[in-house]
């Protein structure tokens, strides 16, 4: 038992001594002037400034690239539909044979449009227009599906009508893109 006792007090005489040599080492001063020193700040302060000025005109731009091509995506999509449902618009007032191949065509430009607008729609086009984007994305694909069922016309009319006033919304967010 003596030689653990002996063994324990050895042990803590040398912790003892070791903090002892830590506390008087971390109590020496060091030498210096504690002012700040104006070049290495000024020169700090402009990197900051000019990484904050480049990392924000990079947002921008990929801001502006995304609702660029997210409106371009729109402008050929509304033309299209707008052109294939008028064909199938003038097929069904003059009663053409080809009226319904003009309806069946008209459904799958107005669906295949609205995706191509949907697919653009990334987490960088801004908020305003991605959402008259997204109202005119669903909007296209209602009057597809209504003009799938060969709704009436009153029915199709109401949803031209809501159509067009979404279609004119996208035009106004747009118009700076």
């Amino acid at each position: 038992m003596r030689r653990l006792e002996r063994a324990g007090m050895t042990a803590a005489a040398a912790a003892t001594a070791t903090g002892i040599v830590l506390i008087g080492a971390c109590s020496t001063q060091v030498t210096g002037n504690p002012q700040v020193n104006q070049t290495e700040l000024a020169a700090y302060t402009s990197e900051v400034a000019a990484s904050s000025a480049a990392a924000s005109s990079s947002r921008a731009a990929a801001v502006e690239h995304a609702a660029d091509a997210a409106c371009g995506a729109f402008a050929a999509a509304n033309d299209s539909s707008v052109d294939s449902f008028n064909a199938y618009i003038d097929a069904s007032n003059n009663n053409a044979p080809d009226t319904n191949a003009k309806a069946t065509a008209a459904v799958s430009t107005l669906r295949a449009n609205a995706r191509n607008v949907d697919q653009k729609l990334s987490k960088d086009v801004p908020p305003n227009v991605a959402s008259t984007l997204r109202a005119y994305r669903d909007d296209t694909n209602a009057l597809a599906d209504l003009l799938e069922r060969r709704v009436d016309v009153d029915t199709l009319n109401a949803a031209i009508d809501k159509f067009n006033a979404t279609k004119n919304s996208a035009r106004e967010a747009c118009r700076g893109h």
